[in-house]
């Protein structure tokens, strides 16, 4: 009887010593903070995507802000060309009016005419105003001359300005009056400035250069500098051009 109590209280001893041991039962609040433990990777992964979301919607309304600004811009710039379409610079009005002067005096307006954005050209070949080695202009070239500066009269000259240079070949000349193309060419330019200044042109706005043979179109010579005489007549010329203006800071003034 003794041996079976001695028995049960062992028994009993063991079951509680397991009980406080790792066979202990986890309680319900202790359990809970496990799970509670194991569960913050959630949040960190919630943050995450929440960051994630908000720098999306971040570039959204970048983006949209941008497509206005994109609109906006492009609204302006079309806005301007139809302007632009809409309006008819002074150059292409001269144009046209010098195109009809050529056209009624058997000259291709096309070979004469080089129209720019910021100017208008016009080349006259020597043979057309001098005679060879001459700077005396003829009748025939000074009333074409009278033509094309009475449309240049009429032209607003405020932001442009009107230089007329002379040009020659390669073959030198040396006479008593030009020693040197350099005095042909200016003389040249200068016959067709006095005519300008006849008929009323704003000699504040004219300028009269010679540059010789420095600024040819075509070659003069061949590779073995032999002349080409199709190109020395080609490089022998007056040209008028109308040019718009730069203002002291080098900017362009534009008429508007």
């Amino acid at each position: 009887m003794r041996h079976k109590s001695t028995v049960t209280f062992q028994n009993k001893q063991a079951e509680e010593t397991k009980n406080q041991g790792f066979f202990q039962p986890v309680s319900p609040v202790k359990k809970k903070k496990l799970t509670e433990e194991n569960d913050d990777w959630l949040i960190t992964y919630s943050d995450a995507v929440t960051l994630l979301l908000a720098f999306f919607v971040l570039i959204l309304s970048v983006s949209e802000i941008s497509q206005e600004k994109f609109e906006y811009i492009t609204q302006g710039i079309n806005k301007e060309l139809l302007e632009r379409e809409n309006y008819k610079s002074p150059l292409n009005d001269l144009h046209e009016s010098l195109f009809f002067v050529f056209s009624s005096n058997n000259i291709n307006p096309d070979e004469a005419l080089t129209k720019g954005d910021n100017f208008l050209k016009i080349e006259l070949p020597s043979e057309l105003l001098f005679s060879s080695a001459s700077s005396e202009l003829s009748e025939k070239s000074k009333t074409l001359l009278s033509n094309i500066a009475d449309r240049i009269k009429l032209f607003p000259l405020d932001n442009f300005r009107v230089e007329i240079e002379g040009h020659s070949d390669d073959e030198p000349i040396h006479t008593t009056r030009f020693p040197s193309n350099w005095e042909l060419s200016s003389s040249r330019a200068i016959s067709v400035l006095k005519v300008f200044i006849l008929r009323g042109v704003d000699n504040n706005k004219l300028k009269a250069v010679g540059y010789a043979d420095t600024r040819p179109k075509v070659p003069n010579r061949d590779v073995n500098e032999n002349p080409i005489l199709e190109n020395q007549k080609i490089n022998r010329r007056v040209e008028i051009m109308i040019v718009k203006e730069f203002n002291q800071k080098g900017d362009m003034n534009f008429y508007l």
